[in-house]
């Protein structure tokens, strides 16, 4: 893998492998929020929609979108200034937290199959779209070619992913293997995000003027702040709720007669 993106023109871990991991640690700690705001959403009707909310949030926004974005500081393109596009970026944090909650709402409250497929396939898509336009987003002083075999292998492991993921948002319910599978859905992402830049090629014509946008740690920094300082909303409400997983519902009373 480390050859192919070598040859992509861009390098990968410009800024060494501190940065992946941080990005690795941030998609686990979402899904790892995501997953507790699920198991609650499983037992509340009242606010199901809101749990659900910030599940997508947590796992789309943070897990995902976020997580690439930080990943995506370590990339250097050579003999280029790198640029990005913040509205690509924005489409692509929207399509990520809308995804998701699609992909949620379709799985429904029970594992069945057909549900769980049709909602692992929207939410992997719109997951690979997002990457995809992470991706995008980054603008250089030249072009940028894509394979579309690796392209098409991305959002196949991306689908593979959210698939799984709604699997295991369903069935687990201790706290140890909900973070083992977190940890799993980060090294799917990760797995997602560097096929997708293999995908890429970078040609370059340094005499070319620097291209529109905003330079990355100055958007991605601040977002990362606020993702972080956004998890709180969801990690509080986790704590302070009540548990409904031993809920039943209420037994009728015989009615006595006189």
């Amino acid at each position: 893998m480390l050859d192919v993106l070598a040859a992509t023109g861009a390098e990968t871990f410009a800024h060494g492998t501190g940065i992946a991991w941080l990005a690795l640690d941030l998609s686990a700690l979402g899904a790892l929020v995501a997953f507790a705001c699920i198991r609650h959403a499983k037992y509340s009707i009242k606010f199901r929609l809101i749990w659900l909310t910030m599940a997508a949030v947590s796992l789309g926004g943070v897990g995902l979108w976020l997580a690439n974005s930080v990943a995506l500081l370590a990339m250097r393109v050579h003999d280029s200034t790198m640029r990005y596009n913040v509205a690509l970026g924005a489409a692509a944090a929207a399509v990520a937290v809308v995804g998701v909650l699609a992909g949620l709402l379709i799985c429904g409250r029970t594992l069945q199959a057909p549900r769980l497929i049709i909602g692992g396939l929207t939410m992997g898509l719109s997951v690979g779209l997002s990457t995809f336009l992470t991706l995008d987003a980054v603008a250089v002083q030249g072009t940028v070619d894509e394979s579309l075999g690796l392209i098409g292998v991305a959002v196949l492991e991306s689908m593979a992913l959210c698939t799984a993921t709604l699997w295991a948002a369903q069935v687990m319910r201790r706290v140890p293997m909900r973070v083992l599978v977190s940890v799993l859905f980060a090294v799917g992402v990760a797995a997602v995000y560097y096929t997708a830049v293999a995908a890429l090629t970078f040609s370059i014509d340094p005499g070319i003027r620097t291209p529109t946008g905003m330079p990355l740690f100055d958007l991605v920094f601040p977002m990362f702040v606020l993702g972080a300082l956004g998890l709180t909303v969801p990690i509080t409400a986790v704590m302070v709720a009540p548990d409904r997983r031993d809920a039943v519902a209420p037994v009728r009373q015989p009615v006595s007669v006189r």
